[in-house]
C-alpha cells in the first residue's frame, strides 16, 4: 500500500514520529517519505515498523530524522511527537509514555579486523586504548556507570567507524545486524568480537502530554503487526542480512 494512498485516507491525527543516527540505512523516497534500506540493519527495521503502525491505524505521516539531543528536547518540551528507538530505563521511565519493545537486540563491541584487541570479557574492554560511543546516548551512559575512563565520545557512528578504521580506536559498539551492513568497505574491516556489551528493548517514546488512551491505541497498532505476521516479514526484510549471505 503506498504511503500517501493511506495519508489521504487517514482518520486519526498522528504524532511527528522522530528517529536518530539514520546514517545510511534510509533514503528519501519519491512521495518525500524517509525509508529504510532493505537489510541495512536495526535502523531501517524501525522506520518501517512505524510506518506499519501508522498504516495499522490509518494515519501516515513523514518520518523525520533529528540528533539524538533534539529529538529529546522536542519530547520534552512540546506535545505531538514520539522518538524511536529510545532505550527505556529507569533514569527516562518516568519521563515519557512508551509504546514497545519493538525489538529486543543484543549489543556487541566490534574491532578492526587486521587489528585484534583480543578481548573476551567486557572487563578485557576496559583496558584497550579507546572505545568510541555516541555523545549522551544509553551506551555511553552504562560504559560511564561501569567505570569505563577510556571512552571517546563523537557525534555520528560514522564518525566511530572512521576513528576505528584508521586506528585512532581500538573498539565500537553496535548491534547484531549494525548499521553498516551494507557498507561492502566496512563490513570487511570490521569484525564482532566475542563479547556482548548489553541486551536492550528499543521502544517509541512519547511526550507525556500524549493521552494515555492514545499511546493504547499506538501499543495495540504494534501488537497486531506482531500478531498477523507483518512484525516478522520486516524483521527479514530490513533487519536481517539477506539469505544469500
Amino acid at each position: 500500500v503506498l504511503l500517501t494512498t493511506v495519508l489521504s485516507s487517514a482518520t486519526c491525527a498522528a504524532p511527528q514520529f522522530l528517529t536518530h543516527n539514520l546514517n545510511n540505512a534510509a533514503y528519501q523516497d519519491e512521495h518525500g517519505f524517509l525509508r529504510g534500506k532493505k537489510h541495512a540493519g536495526r535502523r531501517a527495521f524501525y522506520v518501517e515498523v512505524v510506518y506499519a503502525m501508522m498504516q495499522q491505524r490509518q494515519a501516515v505521516r513523514p518520518v523525520k530524522e533529528v540528533s539524538l539531543g533534539r529529538g529529546f528536547h522536542l519530547l520534552q518540551r512540546e506535545a505531538g511527537y514520539a522518538f524511536f528507538n529510545v532505550v527505556r530505563n529507569a533514569e527516562r521511565n518516568n519521563k515519557f509514555k512508551w509504546v514497545g519493545p519493538v525489538d529486543t537486540i543484543p549489543t556487541y563491541f566490534y574491532e578492526l579486523a587486521s587489528a585484534p584487541t583480543g578481548i573476551q570479557s567486557v572487563d578485557d574492554a576496559k583496558n584497550v586504548g579507546s572505545i568510541c560511543t555516541l555523545n549522551g546516548n544509553n551506551l555511553t551512559h552504562l560504559l560511564e556507570r561501569m567505570q569505563f575512563d577510556n571512552i571517546l565520545r563523537a557525534n555520528s557512528n560514522e564518525a566511530c567507524a572512521k576513528l576505528l578504521k584508521y586506528g585512532r580506536v581500538s573498539l565500537i559498539t553496535g548491534s547484531e545486524y549494525p548499521w553498516f551492513t551494507l557498507d561492502e568497505e566496512l563490513s570487511a574491516a570490521l569484525v564482532r568480537t566475542p563479547v556482548t556489551l548489553t541486551t536492550n528493548e528499543g521502544y517509541i517514546a512519547f511526550s507525556t502530554a500524549t493521552e494515555d488512551t492514545e499511546v493504547a491505541l499506538w501499543q495495540a497498532a504494534l501488537d497486531s503487526i506482531k500478531a498477523s505476521g507483518r512484525y516478522n516479514e520486516l524483521r527479514a526484510e530490513y533487519l536481517m542480512a539477506p539469505a544469500s549471505q
